[in-house]
C-alpha cells in the first residue's frame, strides 16, 4: 500500500468511475470495554426520554443499536481547529478572513472561527480599510460566488467548500453551498448508564443569606426558598442529585466521506480546464489535510469523559460497482501533498489570496463585542 501523491489524486479526480475518498476507523473506550463514554446531550420532552441520540444501524447486514458520539458538524468545527492550529504555527499557507478588535478585551475570529464561513454575519458588519466589507470588491465578490463561479471562495476562504457555508444573515440572493467533506462518530450496542451528581463543601457552610452575588449578608438561619439558600452563590453542600450517566459500548467508529462528485461540481467560471483540475485538486488535498490533522493521530479526545483510542484505520478510493483502492496518508505526508497541490495551483495561475483580510468590527459590533466580553460589570454599572 502506497502513499497517495499529487498524480493519484489527479488521476482520480480526472476518471468518473471513482465516486469519493472513505474513511473508516475504529476505537476502544480510552478507559477499556466497560468504561463509561459521555455522548453530546441535547434537550429532552419528557422525563424518560434520553438526552443521547440512540439509533438503530444497519451494521453487517444487521440492525444494531447505536449512539452518536459526534456529529457532522462537531467534525467539521474540529478539523477547524486543527487546520487553525497548523495555520497559527506555519505549517500551512491558505486563504484567511481574520477579524480582530482590541477593546474591553482583544478579540480575533477567522474565517475557521465563524459559524457561517464566508457569509457570517461578523463579516457583514465589519469594515476593510474603513468600508463596510460587503460593499468592498472582496466581500462583493464572495457574495457573487456560486457552484458554477466559486472562484472567489476558493481565493479568499476555502473551508466553505470543504465544510459548506449558507449565506443565511443577508437579503436577497442567499447561496447555499453543500459540504464535500463530512465525518461522524458511533459507538455501539449502547448500555446507558446512571450517576448522581452533588457537591461537598470543605466546611460544610450551613444558614442562609439575603442579597445576590458578592454583595450578600449572611443569616444563621436555615434557608427559606431557593433564593436564599448559600449553595446558590456556590457555598455549602448539595444533595446528589440524578444526573445523565454516559453509556458503556463495544466500540466506537467514524464514518468519513470526501465526495469527488461533489467536487466535480464545483465550477470556476473562465479559469482553464488545467487550472480548474489545479483548483479542485487543491481542495481535496484540502479536506485530506484537515481530516489528518484532526483524526490522524493515536486517539481523539471528544469532550470530558469521552476519550478514544484509534484500534484500525483505512482509507480508501471507492468506486463504481465497489470498487475499492487503498492508500495511506500520514500527517506529515498530508501536509506534503497539500503544499505540492498549493505550489501546482499557483503554477497554474489559480487565483489564491494567501495573506490574511484584516477586518475590524463596525461601530455597533465593537460595542457588542465589549458589552458581551464585561457583561457583568457592564451590567452592574
Amino acid at each position: 500500500m502506497t502513499a497517495l501523491s499529487l498524480e493519484s489524486l489527479h488521476d482520480k479526480l480526472r476518471d468518473p468511475e471513482f465516486a469519493l475518498v472513505r474513511v473508516t476507523a475504529t476505537y476502544q473506550p480510552g478507559g477499556g470495554i466497560g468504561s463509561r463514554v459521555f455522548p453530546p446531550t441535547f434537550p429532552t420532552s419528557g422525563s424518560n426520554e434520553s438526552p443521547y441520540l440512540l439509533e438503530e444501524r444497519i451494521r453487517d447486514g444487521q440492525p444494531r443499536q447505536a449512539v452518536v458520539l459526534d456529529q457532522v458538524p462537531s467534525q467539521a468545527n474540529r478539523c477547524d481547529e486543527a487546520l487553525k492550529a497548523a495555520w497559527k504555527a506555519g505549517y500551512l499557507r491558505m486563504p484567511m478572513l481574520r477579524l480582530t478588535h482590541e477593546g474591553a478585551a482583544k478579540v480575533v475570529i477567522t474565517g475557521l472561527d465563524a459559524p457561517h464561513r464566508a457569509f457570517d454575519a461578523y463579516w457583514r458588519d465589519s469594515l476593510l480599510d474603513g468600508e463596510k466589507f460587503d460593499k468592498t470588491p472582496i466581500g462583493k465578490a464572495l457574495q457573487r460566488a456560486s457552484l458554477e463561479d466559486a472562484t472567489a471562495l476558493l481565493q479568499y476562504d476555502s473551508a466553505t467548500l470543504a465544510y459548506g457555508g449558507w449565506n443565511s444573515h443577508r437579503k436577497g440572493h442567499q447561496a447555499k453551498f453543500p459540504r464535500f467533506y463530512s465525518s461522524e462518530i458511533v459507538g455501539w450496542d449502547p448500555v446507558v448508564g446512571t450517576r448522581k451528581a452533588g457537591r461537598m463543601d470543605p466546611l460544610n457552610l450551613t444558614g442562609s443569606r439575603n442579597g445576590e452575588g458578592d454583595e450578600w449578608t449572611y443569616s444563621t438561619a436555615a434557608a427559606k426558598g431557593t433564593k436564599a439558600k448559600l449553595s446558590e452563590i456556590g457555598h455549602g453542600n448539595i444533595a446528589p442529585n440524578a444526573a445523565h450517566g454516559g453509556v458503556t459500548i463495544t466500540e466506537a467508529t467514524r464514518f468519513s466521506t470526501l465526495s469527488l462528485t461533489a467536487v466535480r461540481r464545483i465550477g470556476f467560471g473562465d479559469l482553464t480546464t488545467e487550472a480548474t483540475l489545479a483548483a479542485r485538486t487543491l481542495l481535496v488535498a484540502f479536506a485530506l489535510l484537515g481530516d489528518r490533522l484532526a483524526f490522524g493521530g493515536a486517539g481523539i479526545w471528544l469532550r470530558s469523559g469521552c476519550d478514544l483510542v484509534a484500534e484500525s484505520e483505512s482509507l480508501e478510493w471507492i468506486g463504481r460497482g465497489g470498487v475499492v483502492e487503498p492508500f495511506t496518508l500520514s500527517t506529515d505526508e498530508a501536509l506534503r501533498l497539500y503544499d505540492e497541490a498549493l505550489k501546482a495551483a499557483q503554477a497554474a495561475e489559480v487565483p489564491l489570496h494567501l495573506d490574511p483580510i484584516e477586518l475590524t468590527p463596525s461601530k455597533s459590533l465593537a460595542a457588542a463585542i465589549d458589552f458581551s466580553m464585561t457583561k457583568a460589570e457592564s451590567a452592574e454599572e
